[in-house]
């Protein structure tokens, strides 16, 4: 519980800097939380609306080291969706923008800090918690779920130990916010910065705008984040064409890159001296498993690597011995301690034991490098051929073609947003995979969906069927 408290030893190191350019020391930032959480009681449960403000990082620290179990929601978060979770988790105190004060009801101010409000729900909270739970995040970043994974301070600690130690994250680093901190990889850099007493910069400046690039050049940012559809974008801004001295490395996960995007950051990294790291992780393993060392990056190009330093990794196969796939079982002191979906949950002891069965499908190489092919739960039937949603994308964009996939057995349906295509994918598919035609159905949509965290949301796919 205490290893926030660790981090008082870079007083006088800068902590973040927000976008006005402002500095604030880690001595600072502690008298503030300090101040903030000064009549709140431990072991209670806080619901925090987050998002990138000097605020939440401040609210985040203090809640932590004052032993409170935080439950970290999107600042946009519906009235009635966060209604509905105070109602099935009754938290005892709210910490959340002024502007959305007055869609809570029966409370009493606590305290206030610039653009936000703590607040005591005027609630009987007769509930016990697990002593070792730290904090509640949600499985997918969608706000519309009661599901959250129970993360502990022994998960959050190992996580962000050994991510600190494979990139080598230390009191001379600076990164900058490129995605929400409900997220877990958001989460996650904020945690490996602040306990390696780094420095981050805040801000809610797109990757489109100058602003954000001239930010990061003045306040001499060393790394970035992002997930593939981020990476999309740096791509169509023409990254490479951005100077960038200070930069050192960036890194890459929440889901596939395409080969060609890869390849082009790597060829970025190798002109500029730059590093270009790929990952993978899930909010049920706090954050991240796997990382591609950078010196095998070019000879492994769609692999997420090995795992990470008191990670290990063996793929179960429960289909035929001719198949080398296997789901990912992920074992490390990372791992959470289960689900919760109501109040009663926050009691539960460590359900999963240090071992998470992914969902994810993967082979492995023979020099022990992952290569994620699909998810345990997008196979479907097709007369009676099992193939994977995943494995069908993935054909198509080796040849050009840029879709996604949904649908049941017997019946799939790819969506497409470039108006040239054709029924000539459907004829290409056919051929590829020797499955008839009419399994298939071409459907055009505007653009791809996307949910929070800036992934693929094939559950609002899904609803286009």
């Amino acid at each position: 519980m205490t290893f926030f408290n660790r981090i008082e030893k870079f007083g006088s190191n800068i902590c973040f800097i927000d976008e006005n350019k402002k500095k604030v020391l880690y001595n600072n930032v502690f008298k503030k939380s300090e101040t903030l959480c000064k009549n709140l009681q431990s072991r209670n449960l806080i619901v925090v609306l987050a998002e990138n403000q000097t605020e939440f990082i401040v609210g985040y620290m203090g809640f932590f080291r004052k032993g409170l179990v935080q439950m970290l929601l999107d600042s946009k978060i519906t009235n009635n969706l966060l209604k509905d979770l105070i109602k099935t988790y009754v938290p005892k105190y709210i910490f959340l923008p002024t502007h959305r004060k007055d869609d809570i009801e029966n409370y009493e101010v606590m305290n206030k800090m610039n653009n936000y409000v703590l607040l005591k729900l005027n609630k009987d909270n007769f509930y016990s918690i697990n002593n070792d739970l730290a904090l509640l995040l949600s499985t997918s970043g969608s706000t519309g779920s009661k599901k959250f994974v129970r993360i502990s301070y022994e998960n959050i600690y190992q996580n962000t130990k050994d991510i600190i130690d494979f990139l080598k994250i230390d009191v001379n680093h600076r990164t900058v916010t490129t995605m929400p901190p409900f997220y877990t990889y958001g989460l996650s850099v904020i945690n490996t910065h602040l306990v390696a007493g780094a420095s981050i910069v805040i801000t809610n400046s797109r990757v489109t705008e100058k602003a954000f690039w001239k930010l990061i050049n003045d306040q001499k940012v060393t790394s970035f984040a992002g997930v593939p559809y981020f990476y999309e974008i740096l791509n169509k801004i023409r990254f490479d064409q951005l100077s960038l001295p200070h930069l050192k490395y960036f890194t890459q996960a929440g889901g596939a890159l395409r080969k060609d995007l890869i390849e082009y950051f790597l060829k970025y990294s190798e002109k500029n001296k730059k590093q270009f790291i790929v990952m993978y992780g899930q909010t049920e393993a706090t954050a991240r498993m796997t990382y591609l060392p950078y010196e095998m990056s070019k000879k492994k190009i769609g692999s997420v690597g090995i795992p990470i330093p008191g990670g290990k990794i063996h793929l179960r196969n429960d289909k035929s011995s001719s198949d080398k796939s296997g789901e990912i079982i992920y074992e490390g002191k990372n791992v959470s301690m289960g689900y919760a979906k109501n109040i009663e949950d926050l009691s539960k002891e460590n359900e999963n034991q240090g071992v998470l069965e992914t969902g994810d499908l993967a082979t492995k190489d023979n020099d022990g490098y992952i290569y994620i092919v699909g998810r345990k739960s997008r196979d479907v039937k097709l007369f009676g051929h099992r193939i994977s949603l995943d494995e069908i994308e993935k054909i198509l964009l080796q040849k050009g073609y840029n879709c996604l996939c949904c649908g049941s057995d017997n019946k799939v349906t790819i969506f497409y947003i470039d108006e040239t295509y054709n029924r000539e994918v459907l004829q290409y598919l056919a051929r590829t995979t020797n499955i008839h035609l009419n399994c298939f159905k071409l459907k055009h949509i505007k653009k791809f969906p996307l949910n929070e965290n800036g992934k693929i949301s094939y559950k609002k796919l899904e609803k286009l069927l």
